[in-house]
């Protein structure tokens, strides 16, 4: 089975990546302005999905600066013509990158998909400058609870943990990241929980969970992880005003390289 669970090939990706930028970019940008990225950086983007915070980057960077995005698949990148930034198709588990060039290297809801995302982390630390930052955002799907009774929805969530757990994945990663940036020999590591909700059907965060339960049915019902009805049911739950329920927590964490 594939290390990633969502296909690009799936006329829904697109719909799912742009409603996980509309949840999760704003939080990205604030660490971004925390952090200080701006004019004359070289920032590396690894899995750039849509492509938000590379056109984010390559805002702040300036003409002085540089983004390089890289992808396994490049299709939702292929509209980004901007002078500072190169678009890559590139496997950040086997394939090499620039050593010791990027002032910021930053990627967001990947290493929890991938089975060598300890080597993977090992890469966009290497390719850091001494001194850079390397900021990584994953998910803690420990928060993804129903807060009114939702049965088919439950069924299906620990269906989906399964499937993860097939694939190698984590959702559960996002706790461990302090410890293993730390642990990889980044200092003055921080790290904040944040969990975009609201108690609100249309959330981002929740209608972005929707359209991946839509993404996944066919292949869960064939592997009968979970029943088409749940998985109906569940879809219609999210829509439902009578619904509360929260998304999982993304963790966000960043260090320094040493030197």
């Amino acid at each position: 089975m594939s290390t990633y669970v969502f296909d690009h090939a799936l006329e829904l990706e697109r719909q799912r990546l742009g409603k996980l930028e509309e949840w999760l970019d704003p939080g990205t940008i604030r660490y971004l302005d925390q952090i200080g990225a701006g004019p004359g950086w070289r920032c590396l983007e690894v899995a750039a999905g849509a492509g938000s915070i590379t056109r984010e980057l390559s805002a702040r960077v300036g003409p002085d600066g540089y983004v390089l995005a890289t992808d396994l698949d490049l299709k939702f990148l292929d509209d980004i013509d901007l002078p500072n930034v190169e678009v890559r198709k590139h496997d950040i588990v086997n394939d090499d990158l620039p050593e010791s060039t990027f002032d910021l290297v930053h990627t967001r809801l990947l290493l929890m998909h991938l089975a060598g995302r300890d080597e993977a982390l090992k890469r966009m630390i290497a390719a850091a400058k001494p001194g850079g930052i390397v900021f990584v955002e994953d998910m803690e799907m420990m928060t993804w609870v129903n807060v009114t009774p939702a049965p088919a929805m439950d069924r299906v969530r620990d269906a989906l943990f399964k499937l993860f757990e097939m694939a190698a994945a984590n959702p559960f990663y996002g706790r461990t990241l302090p410890l293993v940036l730390t642990e990889a020999g980044l200092e003055d590591v921080w790290v904040e929980g944040r969990v975009a909700w609201g108690y609100r059907w249309d959330n981002p965060g929740l209608q972005m969970l929707k359209l991946m339960l839509m993404e996944m049915r066919e292949f869960l019902v064939n592997t009968g992880l979970a029943s088409g009805e749940d998985i109906d049911d569940a879809v219609k739950t999210v829509d439902d005003p009578a619904w509360l329920g929260m998304p999982p927590m993304v963790v966000a964490a960043y260090g320094r390289k040493p030197g």
